[in-house]
């Protein structure tokens, strides 16, 4: 649990890790976010709480003079750093909005938007920078998976920070481990590198016969997936495009099974999405599972069968 967090903050100057690395290990195993905003003190998001950072590493509840401030000129070098100091390899990344970290965990990136053609070209003047930590909690799927039974075709709707990503690597681990009795084949498609964290090497156990493909855009990897790696379940991350529900008809009516996440808070609300709707409505899911929320993050709220 510590590793995380330390892995979270492995590439940030010195000057804010060697801050963070002095916050109490009880305390580190609840965070859930570190802000950077330009001007403002960097925060500290617990489920419960945010806290101000003191050099010391010392949290504060209320806002104090004495809490480190994010200049401009740090956030840029904030950026640059998490780039692994190379802007340009990381910048289709950062047009999207976010950096891949180590261990799953991730920094969102907001800046000033350079347009071209009618889209983002690219990102400069870095404003604010969010990173989320990643944790990885085995057997937090075991109530899920006593309440779908042998069905492996299902979407888990959450809110943010409701332990869908989580909920998705430990599935994986249990339906493709290497001591799993009858493993299943999977593919994942880790658009974000949040799945499974592989461009820095093996570091997220997602089990022994799942193949990952790493960065590629939800619909292209899902095709390549179907056609080229014969996967009996292939599991995705946020989905909700148009090009995203086409992918999943289409290895829907090769025999393959999904298990994918959405956003949002309740399936009504999800079913609003038009994407989303015409995929129910074909039939590309089975069962339909809303999670709790922050709070009691992993946690089964409801549980529908289509």
């Amino acid at each position: 649990m510590m590793q995380d967090f330390i892995n979270a903050i492995a590439l940030l100057p010195e000057k804010y890790k060697e801050a963070l690395m002095n916050i109490s290990p009880e305390k580190c195993r609840e965070i859930k976010e570190i802000r950077f905003r330009v001007g403002e003190a960097v925060t500290i998001n617990t489920r419960e709480h945010i806290y101000y950072v003191l050099p010391s590493g010392r949290l504060s509840v209320s806002y104090t003079d004495n809490a480190i401030i994010t200049e401009d000129k740090d956030l840029q070098e904030i950026v640059f750093m998490l780039s692994r100091r190379s802007m340009h390899t990381y910048q289709d990344m950062i047009v999207k909005g976010f950096i891949p970290l180590y261990g799953g965990s991730k920094a969102g990136i907001a800046g000033r938007a350079v347009m071209r053609d009618g889209g983002i070209y690219s990102v400069s003047s870095f404003n604010s920078v969010n990173i989320r930590v990643s944790r990885a909690f085995k057997g937090c799927a075991d109530d899920l998976l006593k309440k779908v039974g042998n069905c492996t075709s299902y979407m888990i709707i959450g809110s943010p920070m409701s332990g869908k990503t989580t909920l998705l690597r430990e599935l994986c681990r249990q339906y493709a481990g290497r001591h799993v009795l009858t493993p299943k084949k999977i593919a994942v498609i880790d658009e974000r590198d949040e799945i499974a964290s592989r461009s820095f090497g093996h570091s997220i156990d997602v089990g022994a016969h799942t193949d990952v493909l790493t960065l590629y855009p939800k619909a292209i990897g899902t095709e390549i997936a179907v056609r080229t790696l014969s996967p009996e379940i292939v599991v995705l991350d946020e989905i909700g495009t148009e090009e995203e529900s086409r992918a999943l008809l289409s290895g829907m009516n090769s025999g393959v099974d999904f298990i994918a996440t959405a956003h949002g808070y309740s399936f009504e609300e999800v079913l609003r999405r038009p994407n989303i709707k015409s995929l129910i409505n074909a039939g590309a899911f089975k069962k339909i599972i809303v999670l709790e929320g922050k709070k009691e993050p992993c946690k089964v709220k409801e549980l529908i069968s289509l």
